[in-house]
């Protein structure tokens, strides 16, 4: 049986990238999860969809309340400030919750 001959060697070969890994710095650390580890890109994707959806929520829900009461623009332009304001402030979060990310692992060394 060809598995039973390969996995002692891919075994073997994690052990020896884990190690590697430790020696360098590069390890991750047992206690965070995978999930609390974005990447910069991640991040500011993440943002960008923050801002582009509060603003399109917003500027739709008022809209349609607009075109429900017939009041067309006052509900539009609540809403979409709303939104907006929304947007901005889930962004600061991510990027505030991403930033402390590296002070944390720095304390944990």
């Amino acid at each position: 049986m060809a598995d039973d001959d390969e996995a002692p060697r891919f075994k073997d070969f994690d052990a020896r990238l884990r190690r590697m890994r430790n020696d360098a710095g590069l390890g991750r650390s047992e206690s965070e999860p995978e999930s609390r580890r974005p990447s910069v890109g991640g991040a500011g994707v993440q943002v960008g969809i923050e801002l582009v959806a509060g603003v399109i929520g917003g500027g739709l829900i008022g809209y349609a309340l607009d075109r429900w009461l017939g009041t067309w623009p006052i509900c539009f332009l609540v809403m979409f400030f709303l939104g907006a304001a929304a947007g901005m402030l889930n962004a600061y979060r991510h990027i505030r919750r991403w930033s402390e990310m590296p002070e944390e692992r720095s304390q944990d060394r």
